[in-house]
């Protein structure tokens, strides 16, 4: 199958002012991210490309009063809506959000768990499609993300380039000659550049080499993160590697170290999945086959053993040993199971031991498969 079918139909959110209720006709409505590919996406998921700018004459976030951050989300707000990259964007307002309504953005990716936790007046801009994001009054008044399946870095910076241009139209943004621009964290100054990519290593996890290679990375330049960014862990054998410093860097340097980096993880990945093929066939099988059978039959399921179980599954996938499920699919499970997705498909307040009941039927009622 293409992709996860929905219990509920929705044709996205067509007002620009998005409430909570509103936001439940997201879910079904998967960004490119969750439902395109590229000749990398058996190991990259997807490719991130953020932008950190601050609005001149006006104090960084974390010392700033809510007066002043309320006059950013304004101009913000009304240059935004003259962009036409941002053209039929939904603007949503934390402050009125639910803590799960909240959670739910951080899940899929367009938002980050600073943006949800700070006390500040904030503000998330929404593109169609969910390609492009903007969290405002963050770490930095304007966090502008362009989101990419697989790895198209080059669309992803041509996108993102051209919403940059379009705001500082109307924006002023704070900029030194001496540092470029200026932002609330020192690692952000100058372009204010952060290229990532959502990667998934089951293979060297298996051989037990992912620390390995992760210390071959160039750790001064070189971050590795979890599942959902910074302070977080990896789930599911999935990390996100990003770019550590922007002071001193060009834009082109930066992009060509991770596009350095993306291939040199991608060949060794491939490496260890043709060395499982060759020396542990039968241990790869027997682990796909076991997850597979847990996947369809288990009754209670929490989120980091659905999220190991579907790594295995993914990895039996690309090495030919299952079928009749795609890698899409996959993906757009790994999303879905999360809790917040839960609460929203499920339509009531769910407790822990609840979710993990409702996440294992979520999961046997879409992974159908003939093996």
């Amino acid at each position: 199958m293409s992709g996860i079918q929905p219990q509920c139909e929705g044709n996205g959110p067509s007002a620009v002012e998005a409430s909570g209720s509103d936001i439940d006709d997201f879910l079904w409505n998967f960004g490119s991210w969750l439902t395109d590919e590229d000749e990398y996406s058996d190991i990259i998921i997807s490719t991130r490309i953020r932008l950190a700018r601050n609005l001149k004459g006006y104090r960084f976030p974390n010392r700033a009063s809510n007066a002043e951050l309320r006059e950013v989300l304004q101009q913000v707000r009304r240059t935004c809506q003259e962009c036409e990259s941002l053209k039929n964007g939904t603007y949503v307002d934390i402050e009125k959000l639910s803590e799960w309504d909240c959670k739910y953005f951080v899940e899929r990716r367009l938002a980050s768990p600073q943006l949800i936790e700070n006390a500040y007046p904030s503000l998330l801009i929404i593109a169609s499609r969910e390609s492009l994001s903007i969290m405002v009054n963050e770490e930095d008044h304007l966090r502008i993300q362009c989101l990419e399946a697989g790895f198209r870095i080059d669309r992803a910076w041509e996108k993102i380039s051209q919403v940059d241009d379009e705001l500082e139209e109307g924006l002023t943004f704070s900029y030194s000659d001496r540092f470029g621009y200026l932002t609330a964290c020192p690692t952000n100054l100058g372009t204010g550049l952060r290229v990532s990519i959502f990667v998934h290593l089951p293979a060297l996890s298996f051989r037990s080499e992912t620390q390995s290679v992760i210390q071959q990375l160039p750790t001064s330049e070189i971050a590795v993160r979890g599942f959902y960014g910074e302070g977080t862990e990896s789930i599911g054998n999935v990390f996100q590697i990003s770019n550590q410093l922007t002071l001193g860097r060009t834009e082109k340097s930066v992009v060509e170290r991770l596009r350095w980096t993306a291939n040199k993880l991608v060949e060794l990945e491939r490496e260890a999945r043709a060395r499982l093929l060759k020396e542990k066939e039968t241990k790869v099988e027997d682990a796909v086959f076991r997850a597979l059978g847990v996947l369809r039959h288990a009754r209670i399921m929490s989120s980091l053993e659905a999220m190991d179980l579907l790594s295995l599954l993914r990895l039996g996938l690309e090495l030919g040993m299952i079928s009749d499920i795609s890698r899409v699919a996959i993906n757009q499970l790994m999303v879905l199971i999360q809790p917040a997705h839960l609460q929203k498909i499920y339509s009531k307040g769910l407790d822990a031991d609840e979710r993990d009941i409702v996440r294992a039927e979520f999961i046997r009622q879409n992974l159908w498969m003939e093996n």
